[in-house]
Protein backbone atom coordinates (compact mmCIF):
# COMPACT_ATOMS: atom_id res chain seq x y z
CA UNK A 1 0.00 0.00 0.00
CA UNK A 2 0.88 3.08 -0.82
CA UNK A 3 0.76 6.49 2.08
CA UNK A 4 -1.48 7.81 0.11
CA UNK A 5 -3.71 5.50 -1.46
CA UNK A 6 -5.83 2.87 0.34
CA UNK A 7 -8.15 1.75 -2.13
CA UNK A 8 -12.24 2.04 -2.83
CA UNK A 9 -12.51 -2.01 -1.99
CA UNK A 10 -10.75 -3.85 0.97
CA UNK A 11 -10.81 -7.16 1.15
CA UNK A 12 -9.94 -8.66 4.77
CA UNK A 13 -7.77 -11.47 6.25
CA UNK A 14 -9.10 -12.63 8.97
CA UNK A 15 -6.38 -11.42 11.46
CA UNK A 16 -6.91 -7.93 11.25
CA UNK A 17 -10.66 -8.43 12.16
CA UNK A 18 -9.90 -10.98 14.94
CA UNK A 19 -7.50 -8.56 16.56
CA UNK A 20 -9.65 -5.03 16.76
CA UNK A 21 -12.41 -7.41 17.58
CA UNK A 22 -10.31 -8.92 20.69
CA UNK A 23 -8.87 -6.01 21.52
CA UNK A 24 -12.55 -4.08 21.15
CA UNK A 25 -11.75 -1.68 18.61
CA UNK A 26 -14.41 -3.14 16.21
CA UNK A 27 -15.95 0.33 16.09
CA UNK A 28 -12.61 2.09 15.79
CA UNK A 29 -11.67 -0.23 12.48
CA UNK A 30 -15.13 0.85 11.08
CA UNK A 31 -14.15 4.56 11.43
CA UNK A 32 -10.85 3.67 9.75
CA UNK A 33 -12.35 2.31 6.74
CA UNK A 34 -14.51 5.23 6.21
CA UNK A 35 -17.39 3.85 4.04
CA UNK A 36 -15.64 1.77 1.93
CA UNK A 37 -16.41 -1.43 0.56
CA UNK A 38 -15.30 -4.37 2.96
CA UNK A 39 -15.26 -7.77 2.49
CA UNK A 40 -14.60 -11.13 3.61
CA UNK A 41 -13.89 -14.37 1.56
CA UNK A 42 -16.43 -17.26 2.78
CA UNK A 43 -13.40 -18.88 4.13
CA UNK A 44 -12.38 -15.54 6.00
CA UNK A 45 -15.76 -15.89 7.68
CA UNK A 46 -15.43 -19.48 8.47
CA UNK A 47 -12.21 -18.77 10.06
CA UNK A 48 -13.45 -16.18 12.29
CA UNK A 49 -16.48 -18.61 13.21
CA UNK A 50 -14.67 -21.48 14.18
CA UNK A 51 -12.29 -18.77 16.04
CA UNK A 52 -15.98 -17.59 17.70
CA UNK A 53 -15.40 -21.26 19.81
CA UNK A 54 -12.14 -19.62 22.06
CA UNK A 55 -13.35 -16.07 21.96
CA UNK A 56 -17.56 -15.18 21.93
CA UNK A 57 -16.70 -11.49 20.56
CA UNK A 58 -16.02 -12.83 16.89
CA UNK A 59 -18.85 -13.46 16.75
CA UNK A 60 -19.99 -9.80 16.63
CA UNK A 61 -17.99 -9.53 13.34
CA UNK A 62 -20.58 -11.49 11.34
CA UNK A 63 -23.18 -9.14 12.39
CA UNK A 64 -21.80 -5.65 11.07
CA UNK A 65 -23.13 -3.95 8.28
CA UNK A 66 -20.33 -2.59 6.65
CA UNK A 67 -18.89 -5.70 6.07
CA UNK A 68 -19.94 -8.19 3.61
CA UNK A 69 -18.57 -12.04 2.79
CA UNK A 70 -18.19 -12.75 -0.55
CA UNK A 71 -17.81 -15.61 -2.65
CA UNK A 72 -15.97 -16.82 -5.82
CA UNK A 73 -15.35 -19.87 -7.23
CA UNK A 74 -14.84 -18.89 -10.99
CA UNK A 75 -12.05 -20.94 -12.37
CA UNK A 76 -10.03 -17.92 -12.76
CA UNK A 77 -10.24 -17.64 -8.87
CA UNK A 78 -9.37 -21.13 -8.07
CA UNK A 79 -6.13 -21.33 -10.01
CA UNK A 80 -5.31 -18.00 -8.08
CA UNK A 81 -5.70 -19.25 -4.85
CA UNK A 82 -4.19 -22.94 -5.13
CA UNK A 83 -1.15 -20.03 -6.32
CA UNK A 84 -1.19 -18.51 -3.17
CA UNK A 85 -2.02 -21.12 -0.98
CA UNK A 86 1.20 -22.78 -2.41
CA UNK A 87 2.97 -19.75 -2.14
CA UNK A 88 2.26 -19.68 1.70
CA UNK A 89 3.51 -23.09 2.29
CA UNK A 90 0.05 -24.83 1.67
CA UNK A 91 -0.46 -28.27 1.04
CA UNK A 92 -3.68 -30.29 -0.55
CA UNK A 93 -4.00 -31.78 2.87
CA UNK A 94 -3.32 -28.56 4.89
CA UNK A 95 -5.73 -25.99 6.01
CA UNK A 96 -3.13 -23.79 7.17
CA UNK A 97 -3.62 -20.33 5.47
CA UNK A 98 -6.97 -20.92 3.11
CA UNK A 99 -8.21 -17.71 4.13
CA UNK A 100 -5.27 -15.67 3.51
CA UNK A 101 -4.91 -17.51 0.32
CA UNK A 102 -8.65 -16.61 -0.45
CA UNK A 103 -8.09 -13.43 0.45
CA UNK A 104 -4.94 -12.96 -1.84
CA UNK A 105 -6.90 -14.08 -4.56
CA UNK A 106 -9.87 -12.29 -4.39
CA UNK A 107 -8.04 -9.36 -4.05
CA UNK A 108 -6.01 -10.42 -7.30
CA UNK A 109 -8.77 -10.70 -9.35
CA UNK A 110 -10.94 -8.56 -7.82
CA UNK A 111 -8.24 -5.34 -7.62
CA UNK A 112 -9.37 -5.01 -4.28
CA UNK A 113 -6.69 -3.91 -1.11
CA UNK A 114 -6.20 -7.18 0.98
CA UNK A 115 -5.57 -6.16 4.76
CA UNK A 116 -3.57 -9.07 5.99
CA UNK A 117 -1.14 -8.35 9.11
CA UNK A 118 0.76 -11.50 8.48
CA UNK A 119 4.11 -10.49 6.74
CA UNK A 120 4.80 -13.43 4.72
CA UNK A 121 1.40 -13.17 2.93
CA UNK A 122 1.67 -9.21 2.47
CA UNK A 123 5.54 -9.75 0.67
CA UNK A 124 3.91 -12.31 -1.73
CA UNK A 125 0.59 -10.18 -2.10
CA UNK A 126 3.14 -6.83 -3.07
CA UNK A 127 5.09 -9.39 -5.42
CA UNK A 128 2.61 -10.51 -7.35
CA UNK A 129 1.32 -6.17 -7.56
CA UNK A 130 -1.61 -6.78 -4.87
CA UNK A 131 -2.44 -3.89 -3.25
CA UNK A 132 -1.75 -4.49 0.46
CA UNK A 133 -2.44 -2.77 4.02
CA UNK A 134 -2.47 -4.14 7.22
CA UNK A 135 -4.12 -2.97 10.92
CA UNK A 136 -1.32 -0.44 11.36
CA UNK A 137 -1.35 0.79 7.73
CA UNK A 138 -5.16 1.43 8.48
CA UNK A 139 -4.19 3.17 11.70
CA UNK A 140 -1.53 5.72 9.79
CA UNK A 141 -4.57 6.04 6.99
CA UNK A 142 -6.69 7.20 10.24
CA UNK A 143 -4.00 9.88 11.53
CA UNK A 144 -3.22 11.08 7.99
CA UNK A 145 -7.15 11.63 7.25
CA UNK A 146 -7.80 13.04 11.07
CA UNK A 147 -9.81 9.89 11.64
CA UNK A 148 -8.40 9.28 14.95
CA UNK A 149 -6.32 11.40 17.51
CA UNK A 150 -2.80 10.48 17.33
CA UNK A 151 -3.11 9.11 21.19
CA UNK A 152 -6.09 6.59 20.72
CA UNK A 153 -3.84 5.17 17.63
CA UNK A 154 -0.92 4.29 20.27
CA UNK A 155 -3.70 2.89 22.80
CA UNK A 156 -5.47 0.79 20.15
CA UNK A 157 -1.80 -0.50 19.09
CA UNK A 158 -1.25 -1.43 22.44
CA UNK A 159 -4.66 -2.94 22.88
CA UNK A 160 -3.77 -5.06 19.06
CA UNK A 161 -0.76 -6.03 21.15
CA UNK A 162 -2.78 -6.99 24.32
CA UNK A 163 -4.84 -9.20 22.16
CA UNK A 164 -1.74 -10.94 20.77
CA UNK A 165 -1.14 -9.22 17.71
CA UNK A 166 1.82 -9.13 16.18
CA UNK A 167 3.39 -6.33 15.60
CA UNK A 168 6.58 -4.57 14.43
CA UNK A 169 5.90 -2.17 17.51
CA UNK A 170 3.97 -1.01 20.86
CA UNK A 171 1.96 2.09 21.27
CA UNK A 172 4.76 4.00 22.84
CA UNK A 173 7.05 3.62 19.83
CA UNK A 174 3.66 3.35 17.14
CA UNK A 175 4.56 7.34 15.78
CA UNK A 176 8.28 6.89 15.80
CA UNK A 177 7.99 3.60 13.43
CA UNK A 178 5.10 4.65 11.13
CA UNK A 179 7.36 8.21 10.81
CA UNK A 180 10.20 6.03 9.64
CA UNK A 181 8.09 3.76 7.36
CA UNK A 182 7.12 6.97 5.82
CA UNK A 183 3.12 6.04 6.61
CA UNK A 184 2.39 9.69 8.40
CA UNK A 185 3.63 11.43 5.05
CA UNK A 186 0.69 13.69 3.43
CA UNK A 187 -0.07 11.96 0.23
Amino acid sequence: MTADRLGVSLVFDSSPLNYFTRAGHLDTLEKLVEDRACLITTAVAEELQRGASRNSRLHMIGAQPWLSVVNDDSMRFLSLFSTFHGRLGGSRRDMKDIGEATTLAYAELHRCTAVVDDRVGRNIGTAYGISMSSSLHLLCHGLRNQLIAEEDACSVVDALRDAEAFLPCGGSDFLDWARAEGLLDSP
